[in-house]
């Protein structure tokens, strides 16, 4: 049995295997995976995120996909995933993953000296049909000055970005700021300019998969509220007319901001079951 690193340049070996929503995540800054192999075949694997890299606070390492077909595999897997966050001077895993189909990694994780509980996830998932029928969003009339960023200069989407990183809010996007423009889908992400400040910003990414997933939910000031459900409304209202009805999308609750739109919009929305849990790491 072999441990390979994983990157861009051997991730199409392996295309059936990793599912292709996760392999696109290898050509970013801060992923790293691991694959074990026998005789070419991949048997395990595990891809994760460093975050808090740019930041003051203890850097973590966040799980985003794990795969155990061979439980002998797991041990060797997580000894060569330990010494490459080690490397990076993580202080703490975490991992959040879904939980349907789960026990042989869930296994692992356990052997590997992690916690895991079973609990309701921060994602929601929709289709383009189930945010029309909305009452609530089909109420809200954008201001005008809601936009999508294909309106945006490079300039303009590179000044708004650094204003929201430095508020300290990168989304679920660690790399937020090495992110070309063309990352996110050009008519359906849209800005708030006011007074010749961005002052709001919702970018979506469409994924290898199809599905469209909110990668930053931000606004500021004490309109930041009404500037997030106006932009989301406007979002919702340019999809329709460019995607069909069961086009999926994902929102993730990762503020205070989206969690409290999506409480309003969604109050009977149940997030999609996950395991979690963390390891200490120094």
């Amino acid at each position: 049995m072999n441990i390979l690193i994983l990157d861009e340049n051997n991730i199409e070996q392996f295309a059936e295997y990793i599912p292709e929503d996760m392999a696109e995540n290898l050509e970013r800054h801060f992923f790293a995976g691991l694959l074990a192999v026998v005789e070419k075949e991949p048997i395990a694997g595990i891809i994760w995120e460093y975050r808090n890299i740019s930041s003051e606070r203890d850097k973590e390492s966040h799980i985003v996909w794990l795969r155990i077909d061979d439980p002998h595999a797991a041990d060797r897997l997580f000894e060569f995933y330990t010494d490459a966050v080690q490397d990076e001077q993580v202080t703490v895993s975490v991992f959040d993953l879904p939980a349907r189909g789960f026990e042989k990694e869930k296994a692992a994780l356990l052997a590997a000296g992690f916690s895991v509980a079973l609990m309701e996830g921060d994602e929601i998932r929709a289709t383009l049909a189930d945010l029309n029928k909305i009452s609530a969003l089909k109420s809200i009339k954008p201001r005008p000055d809601i936009k999508p960023i294909s309106q945006m200069s490079q300039r303009e989407f590179n000044v708004g970005i650094r204003r929201f990183a430095e508020a300290d809010d990168f989304g679920i996007c660690e790399d937020l700021e090495y992110l070309p423009r063309e990352y996110f889908d050009m008519d359906i992400s849209c800005f708030c300019e006011i007074d010749e400040m961005i002052e709001g910003i919702l970018l979506f990414h469409k994924t290898a998969s199809g599905m469209f997933k909110i990668i930053v939910m931000a606004a500021l000031g004490e309109e930041s509220k009404r500037i997030l459900s106006q932009m989301l409304a406007r979002a919702v209202t340019n999809a329709s007319y460019l995607y069909p009805p069961d086009t999926k999308i994902c929102i993730e609750r990762h503020s205070y901001n989206s969690l409290a739109l999506s409480e309003r919009l969604f109050p009977s929305s149940i997030g999609v079951p996950v395991y979690i849990g963390s390891r200490n790491e120094r």
